[in-house]
């Protein structure tokens, strides 16, 4: 009986209890900073071309972006979750691109390529973060 028990999910884990309490925005925030710095890091390491920094910047905001929207439908409320998320995104982007900056010496605006990629992940994120919030506000009236 005692076995059953630890392979079953209880069901506080099944109402996201444990991503609204281990999954914050900021804890996510410093993984992803971490998950840059790491391919920055790495690409130091193999002797990359130059800009190539950014590639690895990019892995954090997309690391970032999909941890974000996932845990975002654990969560009730969008003034205390999703709003505060949006400035954090904003600042891992200056921070990891500040990074990339001193560790390449290359403008993002140098490389068109990876502006493009800015607009079109910073769209994704955001579009997506409204659609999970239209999910979460279905599947409250759904319980209500």
């Amino acid at each position: 009986m005692r076995f059953n028990n630890l392979l079953l999910p209880t069901m506080k884990e099944l109402n996201f209890t444990i991503v609204q309490r281990k999954a914050t925005p900021l804890v996510q925030l410093v993984v992803a900073l971490v998950v840059g710095w790491a391919g920055m890091g790495v690409v130091k390491l193999v002797n990359a071309p130059a800009g190539t920094e950014y590639f690895a910047a990019f892995l954090g905001i997309i690391f970032f972006t999909l941890i974000n929207t996932v845990a975002s439908i654990a969560n009730r409320s969008w003034l205390q979750y999703t709003l505060p998320s949006y400035g954090l995104y904003a600042v891992m982007v200056a921070v990891l691109f500040l990074s990339a900056k001193f560790l390449s010496g290359i403008s993002i605006w140098d490389l068109w390529e990876y502006r493009m990629m800015l607009t079109s992940i910073t769209l994704f994120y955001f579009i997506i973060s409204t659609l999970v919030r239209a999910v979460r506000f279905i599947l409250d009236m759904v319980e209500a």
